[in-house]
């Protein structure tokens, strides 16, 4: 990963397009109108409709067509602290989106309030100290987890994030006390309003990029407001960002040398083909099996984000003869992924060889965005014709 990153926001209207840059290379898009609006990191003031101790979950009204799905059940800590802290129809709650709608489903809620901000998490709801996974050495992460203790005591939950390990102890606690002003300032307004209301909003997709690739990298943000709109539309074109869409947007990714990547999107999972095409070259030392899987790795990093996979994801590479080698790529996958802000866990290679991943879902995915489905079709791909 280059040390450099940009920013690039395009707007017209209530239309706003974000999209983040290294070495030319398009990494992270986003879409957002006035009818495309993400409500991830949302908070809400809502109504308890229903309550379901069959499914364990209730249906609470955030002022949404949909209702959101709101589990019985929370973390340990939030319930280290709250207790049971049992859901009761018509009772207002404060909830915060962790997924957002999805065709006939409504957004998926909390009560375990998360205020990100670029040194930390800052949990409300929770007294748990905890440091980011980021953060392996042992003194480093010892480190980490005693600044957390210090700084919550004992009056909130904290996640110490790696990037407050190069930052300066006094902008750390400065920025949670900052976080914690502002959920008290929250919960005094929620006195004041009536369910269902918003109640914070996260802030813009830039200032979330900026905010977590900051402070690992060095990251410049161009808008509207710092150039004119012909230099950004020259930026725009001269990246290739709408080329680099519509290639992440096909089936078919071709790789260097002959190698190929074919990514299905489906409702349960998603799947990532590697396949060798006419590549037959492979380092001294190496298989052509592990050669090929990676050199895709690269690519397959990227294109989980470019794409903004998520859930469960498969990664069918092509087969290596010993575990040893699986090791490799299973450790090359987890380093490129690493360079990913959204939480990503390699769960190893299934019995039938295929990498196994999940990701969280924080947006709609880039085909979501982008596409429509067809109407010929079933958007399953293929027109059928059936015999008279």
């Amino acid at each position: 990963m280059p040390d450099g990153m940009q920013i690039l926001v395009r707007e017209a209207g209530e239309r706003t397009e974000t999209a983040l840059i290294a070495s030319g290379k398009l990494l992270e898009y986003d879409l957002r109108d006035g009818k495309q609006q993400s409500l991830v990191g949302t908070l809400f003031l809502g109504r308890v409709e229903r309550v379901l101790p069959d499914i364990k979950a209730a249906f609470v009204n955030i002022g949404r067509s949909l209702n959101g799905f709101l589990p019985i059940r929370e973390s340990d800590s939030f319930h280290a602290l709250n207790g049971k802290a049992p859901l009761v129809t018509d009772h207002e709650i404060i909830v915060q989106v962790k997924k957002d709608e999805k065709s006939s489903k409504g957004a998926f809620l909390t009560r375990d309030i998360t205020l990100p901000g670029q040194y930390l998490l800052l949990m409300p709801m929770s007294r748990f100290v905890g440091v980011s996974k980021r953060i392996e050495e042992p003194s480093e992460h010892a480190a980490a987890k005693a600044l957390g203790r210090q700084i919550a005591k004992d009056r909130f939950g904290i996640i110490v994030r790696h990037a407050a390990l190069t930052a300066r102890k006094e902008a750390v606690m400065q920025e949670a006390e900052e976080l914690f002003q502002l959920w008290q300032d929250t919960t005094a307004f929620v006195q004041h309003t009536k369910a269902p209301a918003v109640l914070m909003e996260d802030v813009p997709y830039h200032q979330i990029l900026a905010r977590d690739y900051g402070a690992r990298y060095d990251v410049s943000v161009l808008t509207g407001l710092q150039t004119t709109p012909e230099n950004l539309d020259a930026l725009w074109q001269g990246n290739r960002i709408p080329q680099q869409l519509k290639e992440a947007l096909m089936r078919k990714v071709p790789l260097p040398g002959g190698a190929s990547l074919v990514i299905d999107e489906r409702e349960a999972l998603q799947t990532i083909d590697v396949n060798s095409g006419g590549n037959v070259t492979a380092q001294e030392g190496q298989t052509l099996a592990l050669a090929q899987n990676l050199a895709a790795i690269p690519e397959i990093a990227r294109q989980i984000r470019l794409r903004n996979l998520s859930g469960i994801i498969l990664i069918d590479f092509i087969d290596m003869d010993t575990v040893e080698e699986e090791t490799k790529v299973a450790e090359a996958l987890a380093e490129a992924l690493g360079n990913d802000r959204i939480k990503t866990v390699l769960h190893g290679f299934t019995s039938l060889g295929l990498m196994e991943l999940t990701r969280k879902r924080t947006g709609p995915s880039l085909r979501e965005m982008l596409a429509q489905p067809c109407k010929h079709c079933g958007s399953t791909g293929h027109q059928y014709v059936f015999p008279e």
